[in-house]
């Protein structure tokens, strides 16, 4: 359903359809564009239209997909520009964690939103972010994609936010986390701890707070605080990274891989999930179903250097059986001869060291008939037949 003038703001509301003639009635009523979607597809396609704002009608919806969704466009920098709402059945803790965890603009009462002045309320929002500076609309719309790495032109543009709107709570955040990058732990926790005085729902400040603790090498506390807000509001990626990283240091491998695997399962491209995961021993499963999670995002390269380094990691931890399946595995999901040369010659290589010579000739063999002149594989073979075990 699409309604409103072509000049007009628009507006995609996805929503179940019960609720969508009301939404959009109000909506559209305020003097906004309409389009109401209930499927994926549908709100890709309308989200392709590039819209002023995007409202998600929790209800509708399961919790779980609600809350791995809101986590996906947060990182989505293609719709960065989209003002994101939320409708929920209540304005409770894990509604007001979402809106702070997922760089979304305001939630909505659903009762309220239902009595037909969802476009009244939208319109006084989007006058009062038009008066916000530069740097304030910086800061607000590029807050998640920041957090890891910032450039400096966003540190410069919190800074210039800060000195101007310091009781803002998102600049006021932003600018705490770039004292932590700064390397400036403690005032960056101070800050992190004031704002959560003021708003214990603010999963992003729990997220500073822990990787405060975790720079002061309280490991126990740091794993407090991130469990606490992953329950709060679930499925954020670089919690769950957070998460696992603590648990490495903890020693505490299997729920550090657990940590990583649900960090990608969210969020699949993302670079300090996949680079933890693959620096710790990998059972078979747990490789197949990493590659499994990141088959869309992953160059054959990449899919290559991971299942390659799991499986070395498996021989160098004597467990040749499961470096032999992740190879096996490898052989059956890489297509360029490149790729499948270097798994073969790996694999010929773990052979070896099982004492396997007949086997460790024919991986080499196999290695040969795809890249005829593959360094070292003749001198390894030369090494074998020296040995005159066929």
């Amino acid at each position: 359903m699409e309604q409103g003038g072509a000049t007009n703001p628009l507006v995609v509301i996805l929503s179940g359809q019960a609720d969508q003639a009301v939404l959009a009635r109000g909506t559209s009523r305020a003097g906004f564009g309409v389009v109401c979607v209930n499927t994926n597809k549908e709100l890709s396609e309308a989200l392709a239209k590039h819209p002023w704002g995007l409202v998600h009608n929790l209800r509708a919806f399961d919790v779980k997909q609600n809350y791995i969704l809101q986590q996906r466009l947060a990182r989505n920098q293609g719709i960065s520009a989209i003002t994101r709402f939320i409708i929920a059945p209540e304005i409770n803790t894990p509604a007001l964690a979402l809106v702070a965890d997922c760089a979304i603009r305001q939630a909505f009462n659903l009762s309220a939103a239902l009595s037909g002045n969802l476009g009244e309320q939208l319109n006084v929002l989007r006058q009062t972010d038009n008066t916000r500076s530069e740097a304030q609309k910086i800061v607000h719309s590029q807050r998640v994609f920041q957090y890891s790495n910032p450039t400096k032109d966003y540190l410069a543009a919190v800074i210039e936010a800060y000195q101007a709107f310091p009781h803002d709570p998102i600049v006021r955040l932003e600018y705490a986390i770039t004292r932590l990058h700064a390397g400036d732990v403690n005032d960056a926790g101070l800050l992190a701890k004031r704002l959560l005085q003021v708003e214990a729902h603010n999963v992003r400040a729990m997220n500073l707070l822990a990787n405060v603790q975790l720079k002061a090498g309280d490991l126990d506390g740091s794993l407090r605080i991130l469990e606490t807000a992953n329950k709060i509001c679930p499925s954020n990626p670089d919690r769950l990274t957070m998460i696992g990283d603590v648990q490495v240091k903890k020693g505490n491998l299997a729920a550090a891989k657990k940590a990583y695997l649900e960090a990608l399962d969210v969020y699949p491209p993302l670079p300090s999930a996949r680079n933890a995961l693959v620096q710790i021993p990998l059972s078979p499963q747990e490789v197949e179903a990493a590659v499994h999670i990141m088959r869309g995002v992953m160059s054959e390269k990449d899919r290559a250097a991971l299942l390659n380094k799991a499986a070395i990691q498996a021989v160098n931890s004597r467990e040749f059986p499961n470096a032999v399946r992740i190879y096996g595995y490898a052989l059956q999901h890489l297509q360029e001869k490149e790729h499948k040369a270097a798994i073969h010659y790996n694999l010929g290589l773990a052979y070896k060291k099982m004492g396997d010579i007949s086997s460790a000739k024919s991986s080499f063999h196999e290695c040969l008939s795809l890249v005829p002149n593959h360094p070292n594989v003749k001198e390894h073979l030369a090494e074998l037949d020296s040995k005159h075990v066929i």
